[in-house]
């Protein structure tokens, strides 16, 4: 690879082989940022590459928590309720839940069916946003985050909208 000198290496792996692999690469002197998906963006890495995580630019599906406009009424209670930080899709999981109990209140039922029938007319404020669906189904305003690190430290780059 440091014979090639390449300006980003796609790393598409998780956390516990991404960190090494940043180290690694900074210690052979390899300048090249690592591109990787969510498996790598999490805090560990950053004691796993040590100084060559900020080489690392990582995305997650969704918008950080801190730039969701419910995210810290979020964080605290779930802090309060569970003693430990929010996990990462927490409030993607807590949303699909009141998504699928709206549509079954809209449907007036709990069976499959009548639920998924319900599902496209979906428009409900979450913590995570706005959540409606477009005819394929996917989410209407998606967003992914780019982060980078800075001190050793997860940091939002630019959130992309879909």
């Amino acid at each position: 690879m440091k014979g090639r000198a390449p300006d980003v290496i796609m790393y598409g792996g998780m956390d516990a082989t991404g960190g090494p692999l940043a180290k690694q690469a900074g210690e052979l002197g390899i300048k090249a940022k690592i591109v990787a998906g969510d498996g790598v963006c999490t805090d560990k890495v950053a004691d796993l590459a040590g100084p060559a995580v900020s080489n690392i630019v990582c995305s997650e599906a969704g918008m950080a928590l801190s730039k969701m406009a419910k995210g810290a009424d979020f964080a605290k209670k779930y802090e309060a309720r569970f003693k430990g930080p929010v996990q990462i899709y927490a409030p993607f999981t807590y949303d699909a839940v009141y998504v699928l109990v709206d549509a079954m209140k809209r449907a007036k039922s709990t069976t499959a069916a009548a639920v998924l029938a319900q599902m496209p007319s979906t428009n409900y404020s979450g913590v995570i946003g706005n959540i409606a669906f477009d005819p394929k189904g996917d989410m209407k305003e998606g967003v992914i985050t780019i982060y980078d690190f800075k001190g050793g430290k997860k940091s939002v780059l630019d959130v992309m909208k879909m």
